[in-house]
């Protein structure tokens, strides 16, 4: 897929108020979402034993640890449900910003996200049995749409930004989609002390995202070129007529287009050199160990406080508003000083070195070549500081999960983790980094590529580390299972360090 044209810098922010709108939807009601499905569940299981009785919100008889054992199975099943749902959406999303532009789905995907906000109420409110277990259903469906309307604008960031500003508008997304959990939750906190309508983050969610679907109709142009449309929908075109001729191939490629991206990722042959390329195996690896070492620390790190240091729910809310808030502190403020002067250094010292083997009488080859997934040349040293900056994040993570470990009282666990926050310039940096090692045309695939690997891990991570955190809980080292969430991301780096390696040899051949 070509490029679209170089839109300035203004229109690339205009992604950033509805980044932060469609974050605070699932945020703000995140806290509540516990709270009505243990009571939803609480009348079923009554229902059951005694259809006369209805339960009052917040009544004892819903503490029964039945009640709570099946709440808490309906909780890990919703957060499967999601998680495959957002798995398995990953590639139509991308076929269909590709084919249709990135502004429909803008518009559209936080009006289905409602569907999944306005589940919950209606099930809290409507004392039915069937329906209740159909909403949540639909809310366990639907809830995957908030995700990926925060895909589609990574997807527009790679249509328009250039090499050396990708990441810094990827960082600034990644900014408000903290920004957005950080206010939610304060806002979550005050309404549940202040307010006696029990839905009302409910309503507050709704309204974020029909603003958000409003303001994407206003102000966010479509970043997709026209050219690049016409083309994908002539490739589409074409490829549709081939399998009609084929017959069953057609049946074949609807069941395989989930996973179609995700051959992006395997190791492929060169062509024309014969050589094998790693370069995106090996950042899927690392980020999949990386990404199942963090994603689970939030839950972890509220088990861990609750158990050791007797943390209570509203001493549990501010926590994880400290947390949000470092790692958007440190996005916001650091991080792009980090871009900019890190830049600078890199190109000064690649200067120099360009400079002393011109001295020495060598000569640079000729190294793009057409056909190859992997671009070569000048995109390899331009983005070789993305690969740096991936590396360095994922390093601080696992170095500062394994202070936590060793932490004693709350004060060394709380500046563990502010450690912790020096490491969120992994995520905008492997998304960078992703794209650049397609050609244009494959950009988008390679971040729905990515979207579907932060899906597995993120679906595989709570179990895992959840299993270890109760083994750990067993032995009464709780601790331990940040040193575990610390081991994944070392894993992580060891994979990405190679890549530091060969992008040196490479630049040291030009």
């Amino acid at each position: 897929m070509a490029r679209g044209p170089r839109l300035n810098e203004n229109t690339l922010n205009r992604l950033l108020p509805y980044g932060f709108l469609c974050t605070v939807g699932p945020s703000v009601s995140a806290a509540t979402n516990l709270f009505v499905v243990r009571y939803v569940i609480c009348r079923y299981y009554l229902h059951s034993r005694d259809p006369s009785h209805v339960p009052e919100p917040g009544d004892e008889i819903c503490n029964d640890p039945s009640v709570e054992a099946i709440a808490g199975s309906v909780m890990a099943g919703l957060a499967t449900l999601d998680g495959i749902c957002s798995f398995l959406s990953s590639s139509y999303i991308q076929f269909l910003a590709d084919r249709f532009g990135r502004r429909p789905l803008l518009i559209t995907l936080p009006l289905l996200a409602t569907v999944s906000t306005m589940s919950m109420p209606i099930a809290f409110w409507w004392n039915s049995q069937i329906a209740m277990w159909i909403l949540l259903v639909t809310n366990g469906v639907f809830v995957s749409a908030s995700t990926k309307s925060i895909f589609v604008p990574t997807l527009c960031v790679a249509d328009v930004a250039s090499e050396s500003t990708r990441t810094r508008f990827y960082s600034r997304l990644e900014a408000v989609g903290l920004l957005g959990p950080v206010l939610a939750f304060i806002a979550s906190a005050l309404m549940s002390r202040y307010s006696s309508i029990i839905t009302m983050p409910y309503y507050v969610a709704l309204g974020s995202q029909l603003l958000a679907s409003l303001y994407a109709t206003v102000m966010i142009p479509e970043t997709l070129s026209s050219d690049a449309k016409e083309e994908d929908e002539s490739e589409i075109s074409s490829q549709e007529a081939e399998d009609e001729d084929e017959g069953g191939a057609l049946i074949h490629d609807a069941i395989l287009a989930p996973v179609k991206p995700l051959a992006l990722l395997l190791p492929h042959r060169d062509s024309e050199t014969g050589r094998w390329h790693w370069r995106l195996t090996f950042l899927t690896i690392s980020l999949l160990a990386t990404t199942a070492g963090t994603v689970f620390i939030s839950t972890a790190s509220l088990l861990f406080l609750s158990d050791k240091f007797q943390f209570n729910p509203e001493n549990n809310a501010w926590f994880l508003a400290y947390l949000t808030s470092l790692r958007l502190g440190y996005l916001v403020f650091i991080f792009p000083l980090v871009l900019k002067y890190g830049r600078r250094m890199f190109a000064w010292v690649e200067e120099r070195r360009k400079n002393a083997a011109k001295g020495s009488g060598e000569t640079r080859p000729l190294l793009g070549r057409q056909g190859s997934l992997v671009s070569e040349g000048g995109e390899k040293e331009t983005n070789h500081f993305d690969v740096i900056l991936a590396f360095l994040s994922v390093v601080i993570d696992a170095v500062s999960l394994s202070f936590v470990t060793l932490a004693s009282g709350v004060r060394q666990v709380l500046g563990s983790f502010a450690g912790f926050a020096f490491g969120a310039g992994d995520n905008p940096s492997f998304k960078s980094v992703f794209v650049s090692a397609v050609p244009p045309e494959h950009a988008s695939e390679a971040l729905a590529a990515l979207d579907m690997v932060l899906a597995v891990a993120k679906l595989a991570s709570p179990p895992i580390l959840g299993s270890f955190y109760a083994a750990f809980v067993k032995g009464g080292r709780p601790e331990l299972v940040f040193l575990a969430a610390g081991g994944f991301c070392a894993i992580g780096a060891v994979f990405i360090a190679p890549l530091l390696f060969a992008g040196r040899r490479s630049r040291s051949q030009m």
